[in-house]
């Protein structure tokens, strides 16, 4: 796990100093080594969290036998020994950098269709000067990118490339209105004009000022996946295998590897397949309140005795969230309503040592965690209710009478074309509606807001309902949130976060699965549960589902109601927004206006707070 950076295009008096910038921007990602490559055509940095092969060897950017190939590499290779295996190479390092490297000389574009892991990287073809970028299926690691025709510059994070002082540091509007309505910006795009992101499972060749892309993975293509019916005892063992092998490939590494447990069914699962196969008792952490509506950890603390893991609680009072929040906002590389969670416990975690963890985000997007899953399933049977015209007449004639969110989301729904999971989708994760947006707009116009994948191929309608929700949920909120919020908060202290639910060979497999496998009963994610057979206590299982959350609402017209209002009034002063349509919303907010919640004002004092602290005008 590491920070990346990189620039083609520039001489070598020019980009020196400037390679210089881009890693020292992401120097928290890799305080454990840097490095430089520069020629005249291409400048590459590299700094270094030291997971797999610990020696000075494996160091980056990393040369090939003939120096012909230089390398920089972000994330872990989980399955690089097998790989290694099929490669006759003179091997200098136990590292899986060089294995990428080997394999990427052997076969080229192809060395992806091999690699199993949490990727981005780039490799410089001297001889053919030509870069090759890629990253892994997922999306777990990030890849952003700024190109024109003189320029090719690339790193792991937003600020990297903005450091350079080459790209203008100028708002993206279409962007802007992505992270109110959905709060998040859409892959590929990002906040700032002209800074994109490859896209999972993409991989993209810069030769002579032309950047062309292609896509080696598709969560939706199942062209190559022959999943033959499976009873549901077969199917039952078949998920515990694969978990299995992801957890244990996730294993991997050359320093200790411990567990975030939070007590909920997802953590406790990973805890306990990693307790089986490991001779050493696990690290395991939880994040732990005095107050009871937000503690967990008589939860944690029974699968971390069943597992006899070497547990540590950190208590957190509000009042230390309060206090971090200037240095969370600090870290951020581009505005997220959430992640202060993944932040706090990370630097804990961090400061006892520990590199890597293991940890159960995931589980509520494969196995049916949310309510919205079973919402989009009873949906698909009465949708055609809401597409003719006097329904249409009925809804409009209510919405003017209540002004109520759900109603305004079936007029929003009846004004798409079509009924599928796109559409659907759109309307249960939009934090900000479309009038909603218009008022702080006003050149807001009803475009549909589109992502990289989409959601309306036939490709996705082929799968089962339940798997159709997964797939909206992957490559939208986990991929534009979740997985964004971990890497950026986990690396600002340094700490490798590996999610096994995220195995792509996992992913497939349960993608196939029928609806009625996954849901039997009450009981919560029911297949995982089964699938883990004793592993898990009934109290696990059975508990109330808790989310990791803090009293937003309270502290915003409380202790941070000051801080709130100072961003808002500056915000509200830099011409992005209707100043008074934007000042109201938050007056409304203050007089309990229920149609305005914490999210939709937290969403704009972090967006102010961001663009203070990286001089954005």
């Amino acid at each position: 796990m590491c920070g990346i950076a990189g620039i083609l295009g520039l001489t070598t008096d020019k980009s020196e100093p400037l390679i210089n910038n881009m890693i020292q921007a992401i120097k928290h990602r890799g305080p454990d080594a840097d490095g430089l490559y520069i020629d005249e055509q291409v400048a590459l940095g590299h700094k270094r969290l030291s997971i797999i092969d610990l020696s000075n060897g494996a160091n980056q950017p990393f040369y090939d036998q003939s120096n012909n190939y230089v390398i920089v590499f972000n994330g872990e290779i989980y399955n690089y020994l097998e790989v290694k295996e099929k490669i006759e190479y003179n091997w200098k390092t136990s590292s899986d950098t060089e294995v990428i490297l080997a394999a990427f000389i052997k076969w080229r574009e192809k060395c992806l269709d091999y690699l199993n892991g949490m990727f981005a990287f780039a490799i410089w073809d001297k001889t053919k000067k030509e870069l090759f970028i890629a990253r892994d299926r997922i999306g777990v690691k990030p890849l952003y990118y700024f190109q024109n025709k003189e320029l090719f510059i690339f790193g792991s994070e937003v600020r990297s490339i903005l450091s350079t002082g080459l790209v203008n540091k100028k708002i993206d509007q279409l962007s802007l209105k992505q992270y109110l309505a959905n709060l998040s910006v859409k892959t590929p795009r990002t906040i700032i004009e002209g800074v994109f992101q490859l896209c999972p499972g993409e991989y993209a060749i810069f030769k002579n000022g032309e950047f062309n892309k292609k896509i080696y993975w598709s969560i939706t293509d199942t062209k190559n996946r022959d999943f033959k019916p499976l009873s549901y005892a077969d199917t039952v063992k078949r998920t515990r295998l694969l978990f299995e092998e992801a957890i244990q490939s996730r294993m991997v590494s050359d320093v200790k590897v411990g567990a975030f447990l939070s007590g909920g069914i997802d953590s406790s699962a990973v805890v306990a397949l990693m307790a089986q196969n490991n001779p050493q008792p696990v690290e395991t952490f939880s994040i732990v309140f005095d107050e009871k509506e937000f503690d967990e950890s008589e939860y944690s603390q029974l699968i971390a005795k069943k597992y006899n893991t070497k547990h540590t609680e950190f208590k957190l009072k509000p009042t230390d969230l309060l206090d971090q929040l200037p240095e969370f906002i600090s870290n951020m590389d581009s505005p997220t309503v959430d992640g202060i969670n993944t932040y706090l416990v990370s630097k804990m975690v961090s400061k006892t040592g520990i590199k890597v963890v293991l940890t159960g985000i995931g589980g509520d997007e494969l196995f049916v965690g949310y309510k919205n899953f079973k919402r989009w399933k009873d949906f698909s049977k009465i949708k055609f209710l809401f597409k003719n015209p006097l329904s249409n007449l009925l809804f409009n004639l209510l919405s003017k009478v209540f002004h109520n969110r759900v109603i305004t989301k079936i007029r929003n729904f009846q004004s798409i074309e079509g009924d599928g999971i796109k559409s659907f989708y759109a309307n249960s994760r939009s934090i900000f509606l479309n009038d909603e947006l218009k008022k702080l707009f006003n050149d807001h116009e009803n475009a549909p807001i589109e992502n990289w994948k989409n959601l309306d191929d036939n490709n996705v309608k082929s799968h089962p309902l339940y798997s159709q929700y997964t797939i909206a949920e992957l490559t939208n909120y986990t991929l534009d949130v979740l997985l964004k919020d971990t890497d950026q908060m986990s690396m600002a202290w340094a700490l490798e976060v590996r999610e096994p639910f995220f195995d792509y060979k996992f992913i497939e497999f349960v993608l196939s699965i029928p609806d009625s496998y996954k849901v039997k009963g009450d009981s919560p994610k029911s297949l995982l549960v089964e699938a883990m057979g004793d592993l898990l206590p009934s109290d696990i299982v059975n508990r109330p589902k808790k989310g990791f959350s803090f009293p937003w609402d309270k502290w915003l017209r409380g202790e941070m109601k000051t801080y709130c209002d100072n961003a808002i009034n500056q915000l509200a002063g830099r011409g992005l927004f209707n100043s008074i349509n934007l000042l109201d919303l938050w007056k409304r907010f203050l007089n309990n206006d229920k149609s305005v919640t914490w999210m939709h004002v937290w969403a704009f004092v972090i967006l102010e707070k961001w663009l203070e602290e990286n001089n954005i005008k």
